[in-house]
C-alpha cells in the first residue's frame, strides 16, 4: 500500500512558485520602506526581476494600501504599513532585542553592562536591563527608576541627541549629582554633549557611583530618533586609557547593530548632523 502523505511531502506545503512570490513581496516591501520614492525600473533591478513582474506585484500591494503610487512613477509606503508600524512601534521589545548585546558585552569584558531607555515626555531615563559578569566585583543596578538625564554616561549619551530646548530644560531642573551633590554646570554639560555627538560615545567619572567610570553609546530608531544607550560601569582601576579604546569601540559597534535592528539604515549621527 502507498505511504500516506505527511507534512514533509511537497504537496502538503506551499509550492516553490508560491514561496518565491511571497519572498519577492517581502523583499519589495523592504525596499520600498528602506528606499521610498524609487521607480518600478529601480525596484526591478534590486529584485533582479523583469519590470512587468515587479509592476504586477506593486499593483497588488497598492490595491491593498501597502504602497502608494505618486506622480512620476515613484512608490512609497502606504497607510497599511504605517498602521502596522504604529501598532508595533509602541510594543517594541527593546529589552529582548538588547539582551544578547548586554550578555555578549559582559561576557567579553567581564564588566557590568546596562540598557538605558529614554522617557521623553518627562525628560528622564531609566535603566531597563543589565548584564552581569561572572567577576565577583559587580554593581547592583536599580531598574525602572526614572532619573535625570544630566548625570552619568548612559544618560548623557541620550541627552546629547535631544533638541536644544530639551537639553536646556533638563539642565534647568538643577538636579544634584548622586555622588558629590554638585549642581549642573551648564557650560560643562554643553561642552560634554558636543564631544559626545562628535565621538559617538560618552565617558563620565564617578557621576552616579563612587570610583566608577561610566561609558555609553546611543542607539536610534528607524527615524533616527534616539531611543536609549548601551553602557558599561567599570571600576576606575580597571579603566583603560586613552580613549577611544576597546570599551568604546565595542559599545559603538553594539549600539549601531541594535539601531540597525530597529530599522536605522543611515550612518550614526555625528557633530555634523543638524
Amino acid at each position: 500500500m502507498p505511504k500516506s502523505q505527511t507534512s514533509s511531502s511537497p504537496s502538503a506545503g506551499a509550492s516553490p512558485k508560491e514561496t518565491s512570490t511571497v519572498k519577492r513581496v517581502l523583499l519589495l516591501l523592504r525596499y520600498v520602506t528602506d528606499y521610498p520614492g524609487e521607480s518600478v525600473q529601480t525596484l526591478a533591478k534590486r529584485l533582479n526581476l523583469p519590470r512587468s513582474s515587479v509592476h504586477r506585484l506593486l499593483a497588488t500591494l497598492r490595491d491593498h494600501d501597502f504602497l502608494t503610487h505618486e506622480s512620476g512613477g515613484s512608490f512609497y509606503p502606504g497607510l497599511e504599513l504605517y498602521r502596522f508600524a504604529a501598532k508595533l512601534g509602541g510594543r517594541m521589545p527593546y529589552i529582548k532585542l538588547a539582551q544578547p548585546y548586554l550578555s555578549g558585552l559582559s561576557e567579553r569584558f567581564h564588566e557590568t553592562s546596562i540598557l538605558t531607555l529614554l522617557e521623553r515626555h518627562r525628560l528622564k531615563m531609566f535603566h531597563a536591563a543589565n548584564g552581569s559578569p561572572s567577576d565577583p566585583m559587580r554593581y547592583n543596578i536599580q531598574l525602572n527608576s526614572l532619573e535625570t538625564l544630566v548625570w552619568g554616561a548612559t544618560a548623557r549619551a541620550i541627552l546629547a541627541h535631544l533638541t536644544d530646548t530639551e537639553i536646556h530644560q533638563a539642565i534647568a531642573e538643577q538636579t544634584p549629582s548622586p555622588v558629590e551633590g554638585l549642581l549642573p554646570n551648564k557650560n560643562e554639560i554643553l561642552a560634554a554633549l558636543a564631544s559626545i555627538r562628535h565621538d559617538g560615545y560618552a565617558v563620565t567619572h564617578s557621576h552616579r557611583t563612587q570610583n566608577t567610570i561610566g561609558v555609553a553609546a546611543p542607539f536610534f530608531d528607524s527615524e533616527g530618533v534616539v531611543v536609549g544607550s548601551l553602557g558599561f560601569l567599570i571600576p576606575s582601576f580597571r579603566w583603560n586609557k586613552p580613549e577611544p579604546n576597546q570599551f568604546t569601540d565595542a559599545l559603538q559597534e553594539a549600539a549601531q547593530s541594535l539601531s540597525q535592528e530597529l530599522g536605522y539604515t543611515r550612518s550614526m549621527p555625528s557633530c555634523d548632523d543638524p
